[in-house]
């Protein structure tokens, strides 16, 4: 049976034994909210702590390679996932598996809507109302934006409407543009406060090149590192990400 994300809002009637998450964001939902026994495997990504600060969590977890086709023998009664794929949602209906396939959240309040929605299906809503707490907590006690700029690798910044910075004006951050910026006129016309989105730090691309461009260290602007992990997917791991910015930027 297919479970669309109106229909799985409900909590089912028992708890999943045995629920799989393909997807890295899912994992994340998942090892927040479920008892480690019920949890059947999780992708690749949501044990490796290069892509996610919830890694830890994931220890002695049997992991999948994010492929329907590498679960079905695991039995699952309930699969995670994230994103539209019709072919997957055929084949688990011929198999009678209760499969989840979220929407890609685009602002914080529908990360909390997605976490009480997986709470309540593996059993736990206290999770997801503790979670929603966190949130609603960073919410009131948010410092008034002021003008920022959040940069990933490669130059390129969230957009202004999107999750990022959303979760940005929890921390006190207006994002000032999106897009591909232009080192030069950054280097002309700095913002107050540049937020560099450090991933994979270690790794040698061009992507990091442009990031650690040595002319970005002398900005006059002044520079926080975020954790990159935490906004690969947004979700899960945001609050305490920033929880720690506004202490960054205190």
């Amino acid at each position: 049976m297919l479970i669309t994300a109106a229909a799985a809002a409900t909590p089912a009637a028992s708890n999943p034994a045995r629920v799989v998450s393909l997807n890295l964001c899912t994992d994340e939902y998942l090892l927040l909210t479920a008892r480690q026994h019920q949890i059947a495997s999780i992708s690749r990504l949501g044990a490796n702590p290069l892509e996610t600060p919830m890694a830890a969590r994931a220890r002695g977890l049997a992991t999948n390679n994010g492929r329907l086709s590498d679960v079905l023998a695991a039995q699952p009664d309930l699969v995670l996932t994230m994103g539209h794929d019709p072919q997957g949602a055929a084949l688990v209906a011929r198999l009678g598996i209760r499969l989840v396939a979220l929407p890609y959240p685009s602002r914080p309040a529908d990360v909390v809507a997605q976490m009480r929605q997986i709470a309540g299906l593996v059993g736990n809503v206290p999770a997801g109302e503790a979670f929603a707490r966190d949130v609603a907590a960073l919410t009131a006690s948010a410092p008034p934006p002021g003008p920022g700029l959040m940069i990933g690798g490669g130059g390129l910044a969230p957009g202004q409407g999107g999750l990022a910075a959303g979760w940005l004006r929890l921390a006190g951050i207006k994002q000032l543009q999106g897009g591909q910026i232009n080192l030069e006129r950054l280097l002309a016309a700095p913002p107050p406060i540049m937020i560099r989105n450090v991933y994979r730090p270690g790794q040698i691309s061009l992507p990091q090149a442009w990031s650690q461009h040595p002319a970005l260290r002398r900005l006059q602007s002044r520079q926080v590192e975020a954790d990159g992990r935490a906004f690969l997917c947004g979700g899960a791991a945001m609050p305490a990400e920033i929880a720690r910015l506004k202490k960054a930027l205190g």
